[in-house]
């Protein structure tokens, strides 16, 4: 607490550190409350779509609660089904 004493602007700091740690951890539960592991792994997806390629997947399917065979199977079939969708106009 010595680093935030010193000076406003570590106070600042400090107080966004911890703004963004609660919406990292509501974001977070919020992805654990879905009740599908289909809208859990699209919430992911659109939020944040750069992990799929980053982070192995059976890192992503345990975040998600859900076994890694699960986590294949969605991911081929809505794959699948972008393969299928019109090109946006």
């Amino acid at each position: 607490m010595v680093f935030v004493q010193k000076s406003s602007e570590n106070l600042w700091i400090y107080t966004k550190i911890l703004e963004k740690l609660l919406v990292d951890q509501l974001e977070r539960e919020q992805d654990l409350l879905l009740p599908s592991p289909r809208e859990r792994y699209q919430r992911v997806l659109k939020r944040n779509p750069q992990l799929f390629q980053q982070i192995p997947h059976r890192h992503i399917a345990v975040y998600l609660g859900m076994t890694e065979e699960t986590f294949s199977r969605l991911k081929k079939n809505i794959d699948a089904n972008q393969d299928l969708a019109p090109p946006f106009c």
